[in-house]
């Protein structure tokens, strides 16, 4: 077992002598310092820890294991630092996104860091707006770009901080010559009696508009649900069909397409907002800030 951030957490607790202090220190929650440590018990069959109400004490197990613990964190350090260069121009930064955003803002961030520098990969975990927030506080991503989601404050969830939040409104997307494409703002109560091709269940976007068809008295049952942004607006174009999409997601080329887009004005429906939130603490990383810097350009944020 070489987790080095499980080796730091034991360290932590060796030093603090509280599982609830180490956790803190590292800004990581109570429970997963304890599932680290329990983990590391259950490995090697032994207790590493006697514990009382007073915090914990090192066995004597413990205590060799804090000394391996040293050494290899020690040695880890040793060896990035003799790949130098060559060390950084591998780190892979892990981005969850959902797809919507994947293939416009987020896209459009890799793309502006990869003309930039050869120093830095970055993988893609792609996922609804609910389940990004989980892959982020379970430490599998370094960073989320995800939609606000109703009834979830998602600031508030221990170890996931925002970075920064951008509003983002609703818009319906017509062909050009749909009755309703001339309108300046249009209501769900507007669209109901047209086909309504959305995203899949799970996508905040598609919550929204379910939750505002619901309160029309409606049942929402969409025609078609499309992942790619690019496929719906294909899908519509030429038809009476509307897609409802949010605003940094609607394709460069829409115009192009012979569609265009109508701003969606009911309650609810307009305070909604893309963040960029990402695991805490940040780690060192010129990667890391590199790939910030370019999804607050892509959200237009300075």
């Amino acid at each position: 077992m070489t987790d080095l951030r499980s080796l730091k957490t034991l360290l932590a607790v060796v030093e603090y002598g509280s599982i609830h202090l180490a956790a803190r220190a590292l800004f990581v929650s109570h429970s997963t310092a304890s599932r680290q440590i329990k983990t590391f018990e259950e490995h090697y069959g032994t207790t590493l820890f006697d514990r009382s109400a007073s915090g914990v004490v090192p066995t004597g197990q413990g205590l060799a294991l804090a000394d391996f613990a040293r050494r290899m964190i020690a040695e880890s350090e040793l060896l990035s630092d003799s790949f130098g260069n060559y060390s950084r121009a591998v780190e892979t930064i892990t981005i969850v996104t959902s797809t919507g955003l994947g293939q416009t803002v987020v896209a459009d961030a890799i793309n502006d860091v990869m003309t930039t520098t050869d120093r830095v990969q970055v993988s893609i975990i792609d996922t609804t707006s609910l389940e990004a927030v989980q892959v982020l506080k379970n430490r599998q991503a370094d960073l989320c770009v995800n939609f606000s989601v109703p009834g979830h404050d998602l600031v508030s969830v221990p170890g996931v901080r925002r970075i920064n939040h951008a509003p983002s409104r609703n818009f319906a997307v017509f062909d050009k010559k749909h009755p309703l494409s001339q309108r300046a703002t249009v209501r769900v109560r507007d669209l109901i009696d047209f086909p309504i091709a959305t995203l899949p269940s799970g996508n905040s976007a598609r919550i929204r508009i379910e939750q505002a068809v619901r309160a029309q008295g409606q049942v929402f049952s969409p025609t078609i649900e499309a992942t790619c942004p690019l496929l719906t607006m294909r899908a519509i174009a030429g038809t009476t069909m509307v897609a409802m999409m949010a605003e940094r997601t609607i394709p460069d080329n829409l115009a192009e397409a012979g569609c265009t887009a109508v701003e969606l004005d009911d309650p609810g429906l307009d305070d909604r907002s893309i963040q960029i939130l990402a695991a805490d603490p940040l780690r060192e990383s010129d990667g890391l800030d590199m790939m910030i810097k370019s999804l607050r350009r892509s959200l237009a944020l300075q």
